[in-house]
């Protein structure tokens, strides 16, 4: 291999290298600053308040805006008093449950999605602002109740709330009346009614509707897969939990950043975790800025929930939409509609939302890479009945089609080992000239029908393979749950015990030893120094890959396996044809 290709192994390596030193030191801070959210949450609010009763809020954690008695024009607190009433409305998927509070979806239970301890993924859990409800400021206030109204059929189910100044605000949520199919199992409608029942013009203030929090499911869930989603301009971004931790090269002089903003034309907005999200869509005019806050969870909140914990209490999400202010004359009204989704973030089930909501699954640079092998792990699934299956024989295909490649690589390499001696005359010949040293290797490399880079090609073939397959492995919701051999859940490290607190996660182990055995099948080319580089790859793949899903530690292994029986046959051939000759 020449300097070119020395070069680019050596980037290669470092770059990640920093990126893993970079993110424990990310998960570290963000360890810190979950700890200090928690004492700060516990010592403001010692005790639990009552249900339906205004209580002072943690800084932690958001509430829902409300307006004091107010002047003309903005949304004013109603005048009678109404206890907390919530309301459950059952579909195929969700059980949806409404609070008065607000007026708005206060959680959405997935009913065939299963969290920790055999319970249901429940959406919206820790946030406290029901989606759709309607603040004017988007950090802390207290929620107003509504008077509620549950059509017969439960098809629909209606908020309305009248202030003194003959100003109605009435929120409907209609589900679909024929049978539920597709992404419609996990979505419902949301319609807005701004009505001026008085004598004078009212003035709309500027308004956020809420679209709900995200959480992650388990404690150890990485940071940057919870995180806000929205669409500008048809744009789609996303911003992850560690955005909020401020700026700063490599993490240094960084300053907090309270509220994430984007205005713009909006088109939706999500709040994710790393396999669920809420989606609030408008139907109709888009919003003029879309709004994000991280906020731990109180540690009280996560144990009544289920979930195992350590004693941290990971971050989690709210976003919201925002419109501008509007006059109302009098006798008229304004009706907004919106789609509101919760559920899974599955590729198909989002694509048929439209507006490009599919992006929300964010698969990065290789994102045609991820969207194939996603297409066909599928395909696989529906044939064999197992995912872990599916990954297997997509890595087999996958290298099989690769394996003509690799041939000519391991010949080439072979070749570059024979050569070495001359390489290294050479080199001791010309050391004080380089351009004429690299002449005479190009020379020989000629001379021998040699190419330097064949021996790199495969694997640079298959990087956009590796970050297909590790965005789409990482985002897959269908690996949930799905076990193989001792893996209980190919969505998450395939932990056997923990050690002085630290897991045990066997797949990446045996990844990393079939790397090595791999490594000593492989000619040896290049210097000593090159190949010390080389062996400190098991390791490097061993930190990428040790807290990632095991789905991505068993198509890494898989295709190690492959190589090595597939470097096993060559080399018996090549001895095979020295004998014969």
């Amino acid at each position: 291999m020449d300097r070119t290709g020395k070069i680019g192994i050596a980037l290669s390596i470092i770059v990640l290298v920093v990126w893993q030193v970079f993110y424990s030191k990310q998960m570290e801070q963000a360890r810190v600053a979950q700890e200090h959210a928690a004492q700060v949450a516990a010592a403001n609010n010692p005790t639990s308040p009552t249900e339906g009763t205004a209580t002072a809020t943690p800084p932690a954690t958001p509430s829902a805006a409300v307006t004091p008695a107010a002047p003309v024009g903005e949304i004013a607190p109603s005048a009678n008093v109404i206890p907390k009433v919530q309301e459950k409305i059952k579909t195929k998927e969700v059980e949806w449950t409404f609070s008065n509070l607000g007026g708005g979806v206060e959680r959405a239970e997935l009913l065939n999605h299963l969290a920790e301890g055999d319970k249901c993924v429940v959406l919206n859990e820790f946030g406290g602002i029901p989606i759709g409800a309607l603040t004017e400021t988007f950090d802390v206030a207290v929620l107003e109740p509504f008077e509620t109204e549950v059509a017969p059929d439960r098809k629909s189910i209606t908020f309305r709330r009248t202030d003194n100044r003959q100003f109605t605000i009435e929120k409907r949520f209609i589900f679909p009346q024929a049978e539920q199919t597709g992404a419609a199992r996990f979505q419902v409608e949301l319609e807005v009614r701004f009505k001026n029942n008085g004598s004078a013009p009212l003035t709309i203030p500027s308004y956020a509707v809420r679209a709900g929090s995200a959480s992650p499911l388990h404690i150890n869930d990485q940071p940057l897969y919870t995180g806000f989603n929205r669409s500008s301009a048809g744009d789609a971004k996303y911003t992850d939990i560690n955005w909020f931790e401020g700026g700063g090269f490599l993490g240094f002089g960084k300053s907090p950043r309270p509220i994430y903003t984007d205005a713009g034309q909006i088109l939706w907005v999500g709040v994710t975790s790393q396999y669920y999200g809420t989606l609030l869509t408008p139907l109709g005019e888009a919003a003029s800025e879309a709004l994000a806050k991280r906020f731990s969870v109180p540690i009280a909140d996560w144990a009544a929930s289920g979930r195992t914990g350590n004693g941290v209490v990971p971050f989690a999400i709210d976003g919201a939409l925002r419109f501008p202010a509007s006059v109302l004359e009098p006798g008229k009204e304004v009706v907004r509609k919106f789609s509101v989704y919760a559920g899974p973030r599955e590729f198909d089930l989002l694509k048929e939302l439209g507006a490009g909501q599919e992006q929300m699954l964010d698969f990065g640079m290789f994102g045609f890479v991820s969207k194939i092998l996603l297409a066909s792990m599928l395909w696989l699934h529906g044939i064999l009945g197992s995912y872990a299956g599916a990954i297997i024989v997509l890595t087999i295909v996958i290298k099989s089609l690769l394996w003509p490649m690799q041939n000519k690589s391991t010949a080439s390499m072979k070749k570059m080992q024979e050569l070495q001696p001359k390489m290294n005359v050479l080199k001791e010949k010309y050391s004080d000239d380089p351009q004429r040293m690299n002449q005479e290797l190009m020379a020989l490399y000629k001379k021998h029908g040699v190419n330097p880079m064949a021996g790199c090609l495969p694997m640079f073939v298959q990087i956009p393979i590796f970050f297909g397959f590790y965005n789409m492995l990482g985002k897959a919701v269908e690996l949930r749950n799905s076990p193989f051999l001792w893996v209980h859940d190919l969505s998450q490290p395939d932990t056997v015990a923990v050690l002085g607190g630290y897991p045990v996660n066997v797949l990446p182990l045996i990844m990393a030893a079939t790397m090595f055995l791999q490594m000593q099948l492989s000619p040896k080319t290049g210097d000593p120094m090159q190949q010390r580089l080389f062996m400190f790859m098991p390791l490097i793949f061993v930190m990428f890959c040790y807290n990632q899903a095991s789905g991505l530690a068993l198509y890494w292994t898989v295709q190690n396996i492959f190589t090595i029986v597939q470097l096993l046959i060559t080399n018996r051939k090549q001895r095979e044809g020295l004998q014969a000759s």
